[in-house]
């Protein structure tokens, strides 16, 4: 009722009256053109997919507006602080605020090579010369994600959340006086062994927070480029090659010492071919999304994907997608998924159903009115559903307080029901896959809207999906839930649906052929679904509890940790047992006080996993709590408290923890758990009268 309320008293509002929109069909059956249009405005039509241009024309078409109809592409652009200018060495902004950031220390001797590696499962860190040191919480082995600390174990690589002022100048105006000036940050190098006289030894200013380490070479990625450095003397790196980003950097992955990047761009322009990094693209390398009017892809920006040579800086493959702020990648060892979510058109669905039922609630003079506007093949959608409002809200106007309210409560309930019908059968998701061998592009697709990357997996030659079906506003409390197969043609081979209805995917957690996934609204069913039959999916279990869990990660054979909140809102552990697949059980639970919070929550590259130790560290505020779980219990052993400052991360080198956060490292003990050294972060120095800007910060 309240929904309906809100859309028909707006039109108490409209200028547009309905006499004066039939007044404009009149014009334009005259042939005036101008605020009317014919072939952009009937919409996308086809089945759903990702499809390449045929011609340059048609592309030229498309990102000019004239082929994608009432779909919007295009979005606001966002700017952000310019990094400093780097000298070649890399070690210094040109400009000034040289005395934020350490002098160079001597280099220190060379370790001895172990040629040994972490046992920490989900781990991915090319390293040797230590005994054990955890890498970047990764969601695919094999499979590194960028980070903002790397390490080999003898090296340590850290961003800070810290932006150092560059070319500050004071200007005095009429208005009073300002400070001009830009920001970059910084990647510290830190010698970590041994643990007592660990320090920080060089820096690289100018630097961004997505790090890769492999061998001898450092990658940083900023918002808008990418930098190579040679770190075999980490005391003194060297600049190898840059690269500005032909747009705004959206995620990468680094697989068998080939880096892939997918960029972000607002506007590539209607006039001649798309020209990314300086080479013109052909058009049969650019996809876009197609589809039935009833549904609208999300179209704001284009994704440029392409394997980087970290030799030389070269993009040596690219394509082109068109996508949205939301799209997704997944990357297995082999291949990398982008998605682009296909929603319902709620304009188009709520005019087609007044046509089809319209009249069961209004007289033949109102109907004849909606009839004549959507009659009408000129008109844009938008200008038929304004006039449309007006007509029903003219009716409305003639009603008694009692009838309203029943022509509300009727009209709610079934459009609401209508609606979900249509949602059911064409909310759809598209993922494209392109192989990292060959850039060769197959698109499927899967009902209803993917959650996270998590949600995705590449097993066996099949790739696994879980999705929401209804997450509209407007259809949630009959949204549903399911899991689908897709084969090498990425055709759906098997599917799982009408899982717990009325809730929506959480967290998902895919391990070997079984799958763990959590829904949510008031409980959260952890449900174990055997996927060993890609055919013929099933649902093993469920566990019924309060709360829910945003991120699921094995903690040893049939276990396995949820992180979430509690039913009162208080961040909580939840340790699952799924040695019976059909009565999955709660082991033991841990719920933090004071209402804290974590990026880990959301960020799965904050939370660290010690399986030698069986130790899980979160970082919260301005702690690092270090759990233990151990014999079916969770229990805090030691909580690491960084005054004044927010947590951010954590990694283990031998049986030493080391935590990070903007203005500290901490290197703890794991076996007494004694602080054995502090490590201070150069801070950035503004002037006192000026407002000292900081980044988001983590929780």
């Amino acid at each position: 009722m309240e929904i309906k309320k809100r859309e028909v008293l707006f039109m108490k509002h409209m200028k547009i009256s309905t006499l004066a929109v039939l007044g404009l069909v009149l014009i334009c059956s005259l042939g005036i053109s101008g605020c009317l249009s014919s072939d952009s405005q009937k919409g996308m039509v086809g089945e759903v997919g990702m499809v390449p241009f045929t011609s340059e024309k048609q592309m030229q078409e498309f990102f000019s507006g004239k082929y994608s109809g009432d779909s919007y592409y295009g979005g606001r652009y966002t700017s952000m602080n310019t990094a400093a200018v780097m000298d070649a060495g890399g070690a210094t902004p040109v400009g000034g605020a040289q005395n934020t950031t350490p002098a160079p220390m001597p280099a220190p001797e060379a370790a001895v090579s172990m040629d040994s590696k972490s046992s920490g499962m989900y781990y991915d860190s090319d390293v040797s010369s230590v005994d054990r040191v955890s890498g970047t919480n990764v969601q695919v082995m094999g499979v590194d994600e960028a980070d903002l600390v790397k390490t080999d174990g003898n090296f340590i690589y850290y961003t800070p959340q810290l932006h150092y002022p560059t070319n500050l100048t004071l200007v005095n105006s009429t208005y009073g006086s300002y400070y001009n000036y830009e920001t970059f940050q910084t990647t510290f190098t830190i010698d970590a062994l041994p643990p007592e006289t660990a320090a920080i030894i060089s820096n690289i200013a100018g630097s961004g927070e997505n790090l890769y380490l492999i061998n001898d070479t450092l990658i940083v990625i900023t918002y808008n480029t990418t930098t190579a450095y040679n770190i075999s003397d980490p005391a003194n790196p060297v600049k190898l090659w840059s690269e500005n980003l032909d747009g705004f950097y959206k995620d990468s992955r680094m697989i068998d010492g080939k880096l892939y990047m997918v960029v972000q761009k607002y506007d590539v322009g209607s006039e001649g071919p798309i020209v990314y990094m300086d080479a013109k693209l052909d058009y049969a390398s650019c996809y876009y999304p197609v589809g039935p009017g009833i549904i609208r892809p999300s179209m704001d920006s284009t994704y440029f994907v392409s394997e980087v040579d970290i030799g030389n800086g070269n993009f040596d493959k690219t394509i082109a997608m068109v996508g949205s702020y939301n799209s997704i990648l997944y990357a297995s060892g082999d291949n990398l998924y982008l998605t682009n979510y296909f929603y319902p058109d709620t304009t188009a669905i709520e005019l087609q159903f007044i046509q089809e039922h319209g009249s069961e609630y209004y007289p033949p003079e109102t109907m004849n009115q909606i009839n004549r506007v959507m009659g009408t093949e000129y008109l844009s959608e938008s200008i038929k559903y304004n006039a449309v409002m007006e007509a029903v809200y003219n009716y409305t106007k003639t009603l008694t307080s009692e009838e309203q309210e029943n022509y509300y409560n009727d009209y709610r309930k079934a459009y609401s029901a209508y609606l979900m019908e249509i949602v059911k059968d064409k909310e759809t998701t598209t993922i494209t896959r392109i192989n990292l061998d060959t850039f060769d592009v197959t698109t499927g697709t899967v009902p209803g809207n993917i959650n996270d990357q998590f949600s995705i997996d590449e097993y066996d030659g099949y790739l696994r999906v879980a999705t929401t079906v209804g997450g509209n506003w407007m259809t949630r409390d009959e949204q549903t839930n399911g899991v689908y197969v897709l084969d090498k043609d990425m055709k759906t081979v098997g599917q799982v649906t009408g899982l717990a209805e009325g809730e929506q995917v959480y967290s998902a957690r895919y391990v070997g052929d079984r799958l763990y996934l959590v829904t949510y609204k008031q409980i959260d069913p952890f449900f174990v679904i055997d996927l060993s039959d890609p055919e013929n999916p099933a649902v093993l279990g469920e566990l019924k509890l309060p709360g829910y869990s945003t991120y699921l990660h094995p903690v040893g054979e049939n276990l396995v940790v949820g992180l979430g909140y509690s039913d009162d809102w208080k961040m909580k552990l939840t340790l699952f047992d799924v040695t019976n697949v059909s009565s999955p059980t709660e082991l033991d639970s841990y719920v933090f006080s004071n209402y804290s919070s974590s990026s880990a929550l959301y960020d799965h590259h904050a939370f660290m996993w010690d399986a030698d130790r069986n130790l899980l560290v979160l970082p919260t505020y301005e702690h690092a709590y270090v759990m233990q779980i151990k014999e079916g219990d969770i229990t805090m052993v030691k909580d690491d408290v960084h005054k004044n400052a927010t947590v951010v991360r954590s990694i283990y080198i031998n049986n030493y923890l080391y935590t990070f956060s903007d203005q500290e490292v901490h290197i703890l003990n794991q076996d007494t758990w004694e602080l054995v050294k502090k490590i201070s972060i150069p801070q950035p120095q503004y002037p006192e009268d000026m407002y000292r800007p900081y980044p988001m910060p983590y929780y």
